[in-house]
């Protein structure tokens, strides 16, 4: 739907890199006014190794069917995701990521999948992968941080610092085993400082959402109750 204000939110389907999920993922958000398939696959050795059991080329070669596949179906926003980016090797994400965009993905989310990364490091890495995935000046760069070491926000933050546009976060910071990034502290730290320090990134280093405010305490306490978690 549209709202008063004439914003649309794009509606996003989350799936694996098979093409019966994607399936499935695309036949659930395809009549949103903006819909979105949002498919991952691991890039880390341990997990290739250990989860997977596939080599870097069979993961390549699968990322890339999967972008294509979702392509296929009439889905020209694709959103792809090397899962646990933070501990996979540069190099091999560069190809990756890089072969994914030729596919056809117009969004690149930089998981955390683990909540390893220090901020710096992080930020690093986004920065890294902007100046040498190909193709990387065409395409919105995201972050997904865990929140296992209490690094998610900040490490969000320092990522939208070096060139990330989009931060994946849930609100009251929800989430497997320790949570992801709160929106809460997201959205309110870029309101905050957002225009003053987020210099020596790409564009004018002023930074800012579209949330309200306003909404953020009924919202927070409507999924506390919902879930019966208390907000941290």
């Amino acid at each position: 739907g549209v709202f008063d204000d004439g914003y649309v939110p794009v509606i996003a389907g989350l799936s694996r890199a098979n093409p019966k999920d994607i399936e499935v993922a695309w036949n659930a958000v395809k009549g949103a006014k903006l819909p979105r398939v949002h498919t991952f696959i691991a890039t880390s050795p341990i997990h290739m190794e250990a989860k997977l059991k596939k080599t870097p080329d069979e993961v390549v070669e699968i990322a890339v069917n999967a972008v294509k596949f979702a392509k296929s179906l009439g889905c020209d926003d694709i959103e792809f995701s090397p899962e646990d980016a933070g501990r996979s090797d540069p190099e091999f994400l560069y190809r990756v990521l890089s072969e994914v965009i030729e596919a056809g993905a117009t969004t690149l989310n930089i998981p955390d999948t683990t909540g390893w990364n220090m901020p710096w490091e992080f930020g690093d890495l986004i920065k890294k992968l902007r100046d040498n995935v190909k193709g990387a000046d065409k395409v919105v760069f995201s972050t997904h941080c865990q929140n296992d070491l209490g690094l998610a926000t900040a490490n969000s933050l320092s990522g939208a610092k070096n060139g990330a546009r989009q931060i994946e976060c849930t609100i009251n910071g929800i989430g497997e085993r320790a949570g992801n990034a709160s929106l809460e502290e997201v959205v309110m730290a870029l309101a905050l400082r957002g225009a003053t320090h987020f210099q020596g990134g790409p564009g004018t280093g002023k930074l800012y959402t579209s949330t309200n405010p306003v909404h953020i305490m009924p919202t927070s306490k409507m999924v506390s109750e919902y879930t019966g978690m208390a907000c941290q």
